[in-house]
């Protein structure tokens, strides 16, 4: 005899209470009908109190003679209702025939289409669920072989959505918020499993992947919680997952990841307002379950939302995307904050190697047998080797589901153009669960090398579509409302004017625009702003779109009721001040109060700051004042876009904070005492934090500036040294020259004894020499873009006899060599202008500040004539057509730990002769004696003043080391890279 189980609450009611009692078969897609038959009791015809256990006869409807017995058990345990009431359910015979009927899928489809529609409000995840559950479909129907127990999971899932359909579970939604989370992960983890299925062949499907045994755990899996929904559960159940790592040792592994050295990462910037961008999304989430070990790049404009985007998505593989995270790493970079991409790979190897264990002991494994990994110049070989290589050696990973890649502001980082090319293959078709997402701006360098691949999928961020101006207007109308509910006039006027339709109108689809819009306004006062951005003409594209509004923004600012007249030029210091000192440590409102605002009558700077509300972000505990988005700083520096007014001229602002820095640490010095009661508590942080360390941003170091600059550590080395030495232990010489950077040299890789105060004031003293020479531009003239400069890899073709080999290495002004011992170098000198020139030609090292003659005019006997009209030189090697300077060829050796040496190349061009020898200087730095060269010096020559008549021309001169190479014990670098010095 068939048996059903039904449990049901009853609660405290009334023994008289007449219930009745209905029974319908199971639901089928087939049956029209599922009703049986009725009856209705008393409770206490049902009860007779003696026993916990009633029946009731069922006549069934259908006019046979045939009874059901209902058999009904009360109890006020849950225990024993479970052990009583719940039957074994005998498993179907055979499998439901869903996929053989449209009409009634369809049927069930609508059924949960309408429940995802009503969850989405509160269950963001569920349009995702909704996608996924389609796409499991669509896979199966277009099976012929498909296995038994994955029909039987797939009709399984249909039928929990049936019941977590019905229109009396709905109205628990709230109540059942968690269990309806589980069904959800659930049915991703259950459409990635039958996913990759369906992309095996047959034999694939019998060798690699036991078919039946999974599919029978994601099928209990939803059975658990289709018996939890019927026992009423509220809470999440367990997720049966995919992916099943071992239980292994990894302290050994995780120490070999730390050797990766990965930065400290940068979590999402943003994410999307919950009901926006939801077509978007899909895309996205279809993409990553159906993609190929493909690439996707997300552009769009500035604006555009592309890091909310990536933060949303990145929220979601982590906690709803299916039951276990599928971001396997995350990657922001930002051009304050985190812009060097040389560890870009080495920072996905670390995140892979750290998100599964199986990938983190492969990766370990590579750094254990080459530790030269983790510096190889070559990006290709390195991808390979950290990345590709160890997901290829851990085959589960191909079915259990995608793992997803995403980096986040590709073009706020100094990517080159090797790493875009790599990027660009993605992880290969062997790594088909592999997902790689990039999103940026479409600038110039990443999208040649980006548009028109076969493997990668562009989603452009369309910001002129119907979907995205819809977002907008449901943005603004949320955040307009929370300035509603306090202020009625305000409401009134938002609907006399239609202003969120004119907003949305002038907003150009930038959802920055939205945003900047809904901080402005919803400060007071309210209304008169409101009024000003919509009396600004609609915007012809996204530019105008930033540049009206932030234009209108301050303009409005300055000019409200009761604001001081000289308010403007106090915002613009702040705005300016802010915009030069991004990078750490960043601006504060105590270094505004005491370095930058310090005229009389300056306002306190919390009240500019909180002005500024709309465009500035306030400091944090862990983060200083910021420009609210890049937009906001590139307006500020563009004279066109935001006008004489609100520009921002960098350099300017820059040595105004420098000097200020300097006038508020001499005025705290003269009060300084190196007691040994006096402790690092005593220095305000401004001074000690900042102030004492803003003397060194006399960046363009003119006359000028060094005289200020030396007189300044002349009279104070000492007090600034004692509270340097109080509040560190060392003294850390930083590298800020922008090429330096962009190769990833951020700092002097040489040693200085902090106590050491006379090695430190050399360095000081040296580094000015170094910069100012460096830096000199001469007088103003095209005359030295008429001379040209060769470098030539040189070949040996007898004893002391070279001869260049190759091409030109100075390529678009930046010459690129080798660094290693036996490779040596020459230089050729065009004159292509009209008159006679007297070059001299130095080397500039930005590892030891020291400077050295690459050629000099009268260095050498017999070669003090000029260097003609139409002439050429060649130095460091001979030709028969060109005219040779007896000068040594050259070499570019690196540091131990180093891989890259950036260093400069600069000629001095006169029309008369003059001897530019005082510009030589040694190391600044106490080195032991080298065997290639003089050691440090105790006092760095004085530099000879150069005359306003000579033109300059400097070339970046990058040495990258070459494997296998020697490379120089950092305590005995080579000061002079001729080789004068070995032969």
């Amino acid at each position: 005899m068939p048996k059903w189980t039904i449990n049901m609450e009853l609660g405290d009611l009334d023994p008289q209470t007449v219930v009745s009692w209905k029974l319908y078969r199971r639901r089928s897609l087939l049956r029209r009908s599922n009703f049986l038959g009725s009856v209705e009791k008393t409770l206490g015809g049902l009860f007779d109190g003696s026993s916990s256990c009633a029946s009731a006869d069922i006549q069934l409807s259908n006019g046979t003679s045939e009874t059901v017995i209902l058999r009904i058990s009360g109890s006020n345990s849950a225990e024993t209702v479970m052990n009583e009431l719940v039957p074994s359910i005998k498993k179907p015979s055979e499998n439901y025939k869903f996929l053989d009927s449209s009409e009634t899928l369809d049927k069930v489809f609508d059924a949960t289409k309408r429940m995802i529609d009503t969850l989405a409000g509160v269950h963001p995840v569920a349009t995702v669920a909704w996608g996924f559950l389609s796409i499991g479909f669509e896979v199966l129907k277009d099976q012929r072989d498909t296995n038994q127990t994955v029909l039987d999971l797939y009709a399984e899932m249909i039928l929990v959505y049936e019941e977590f359909s019905k229109d009396d579970i709905l109205q628990q939604r709230d109540r059942l918020q968690g269990i309806y989370s589980s069904l959800f992960k659930q049915t991703i983890e259950c459409a990635i499993f039958i996913e990759g299925y369906a992309k095996k062949s047959g034999i694939g499907r019998l060798v690699t992947m036991d078919i039946s045994e999974q599919a029978e755990k994601l099928r209990q899996a939803f059975i658990d919680l289709k018996s939890r929904l019927s026992m009423g559960y509220a809470a999440e159940a367990v997720i049966v997952t995919l992916g099943v790592q071992e239980s292994m040792d990894v302290m050994l592994m995780r120490d070999r990841l730390r050797d990766l050295q990965p930065p400290q990462e940068l979590g999402p910037k943003s994410k999307c307002m919950q009901g926006t961008r939801v077509a978007t999304i899909n895309t996205m989430v279809s993409w990553i379950a159906q993609c190929d070990g493909k690439m996707m790049w997300c552009r769009g404009l500035a604006g555009a939302g592309k890091s909310s985007l990536m933060g949303t998505l990145h929220d979601l593989l982590t906690a709803d995307i299916g039951g276990r995270s599928r971001l396997a790493a995350f990657v922001r970079y930002d051009r304050i904050e985190y812009s060097n991409a040389n560890k870009l790979i080495t920072s996905i190897a670390y995140a892979l190697g750290t998100f599964d264990v199986r990938i983190g002991m492969t990766i370990s494994k590579v750094i254990e047998t080459s530790r030269t990994v983790m510096t190889m110049l070559d990006l290709k070989a390195q991808f390979q080797l950290l990345l590709r290589g160890p997901l290829e050696l851990v085959p589960d990973l191909v079915d259990e589901g995608p793992l997803v890649v995403i980096i986040d502001g590709l073009d706020e980082c100094d990517v080159s153009d090797d790493m875009l090319a790599i990027l660009a293959e993605g992880f290969g078709p062997k790594l088909p669960f592999m997902r790689l997402i990039l999103s940026s701006r479409p600038v110039l360098h990443i999208a040649m090398r980006f548009e028109g691949r076969d493997r990668i999928y562009p989603l452009h961020l369309d910001t002129s579509s119907e979907s995205v101006d819809y977002d907008i207007r449901f943005y603004l109308e949320k955040k307009f409302a929370t300035i509603c509910n306090d202020d009625h006039a305000f409401k009134e006027k938002c609907k006399e004017w239609n202003a969120i339709n004119q907003l949305a109108a002038r907003a150009s689809g930038l959802f920055i625009w939205a945003a900047t819009v809904a901080r402005f306004v919803h400060a007071c006062p309210g209304i008169s702003r409101l009024q000003a951005l919509l009396a600004t003409k609609i915007p012809r594209d996204a530019t105008e779109a930033l540049t009206t509004l932030y234009r209108t923004a301050l303009d409005t600012l300055v000019s409200e009721p009761g604001v001081n007249a000289d308010i403007k030029k106090y915002v613009r210091t702040v705005l300016g001040a802010v915009l030069v000192t991004q990078m750490p440590p960043g601006m504060t409102e105590d270094v505004l109060d005491n370095v930058v605002l310090l005229g009389e009558g300056s306002p306190p700077s919390r009240h500019i700051v909180s002005m500024l509300g709309s465009v500035l972000s306030p400091q944090t505990k862990d983060s200083p004042i910021r420009l609210i988005h890049k937009s906001f700083d590139d307006f500020l520096q563009d004279q066109s876009q935001c006008g004489d007014e609100w520009f921002v001229d960098v350099t300017v602002h820059r040595k105004a904070i420098a000097e200020q820095c300097r006038l508020a640490s001499k005025s705290f010095m003269k009060t300084w005492s190196s007691k040994s009661d006096m402790d690092i508590g005593a220095v305000p942080a401004y001074i000690s934090r900042y102030a004492l360390f803003g003397v060194f941003w006399y960046s363009a170091f003119d006359k000028s500036d060094i005289e200020l600059f030396t007189s300044f550590f002349h009279h104070y080395f000492h007090p600034w040294l004692d509270i340097v030495v109080m509040d560190d232990n060392f003294l850390q010489f930083e590298i800020t020259n922008t090429i330096c950077q962009q190769h990833g040299m951020t700092c002097i890789p040489l040693e200085v004894d902090i106590c050491n105060s006379v090695t430190i004031h050399q360095v000081l003293q040296g580094s000015a020499a170094f910069y100012s020479c460096l830096h000199y531009s001469g007088k103003e003239s095209s005359l030295a873009e008429k001379v040209t400069l060769e470098c030539m890899k040189l070949k040996s073709t007898g004893l002391f006899s070279l001869e260049p080999t190759g091409n030109n290495l100075n390529i678009n002004g930046v010459i690129f060599v080798d660094a290693d011992m036996e490779i040596t170098y020459g230089f050729k000198i065009a004159n292509t202008t009209l008159v006679p020139l007297y070059v001299s030609m130095f080397y500039f090292s930005t590892v030891t500040l020291h400077i050295e003659a690459i050629y000099q005019p009268g260095s050498e006997k017999g070669v003090d004539a000029p260097l003609c009209p139409g002439e050429s030189w060649t130095i460091g090697y001979d030709t028969k057509q060109v005219k040779a300077i007896p000068w040594t060829p050259q070499i570019f050796p690196v540091a131990e730990r180093e891989d890259i040496v950036v260093g400069f190349l600069k000629l001095f061009l006169l029309t008369e002769y003059l001897d530019l020898s005082a510009i030589i200087q040694q190391t600044p730095f106490t080195i032991q004696r080298s065997p290639f060269g003089s050691h440090g010096q105790s006092v760095p020559p004085s530099v000879r003043e150069i005359p306003s008549s000579c033109h300059t021309m400097c070339v970046p001169l990058v040495a990258k080391w070459v494997k296998g190479a020697p490379r120089i014990p950092i305590g005995r670098i080579p000061f002079i890279t001729n080789l004068q010095h070995l032969w």
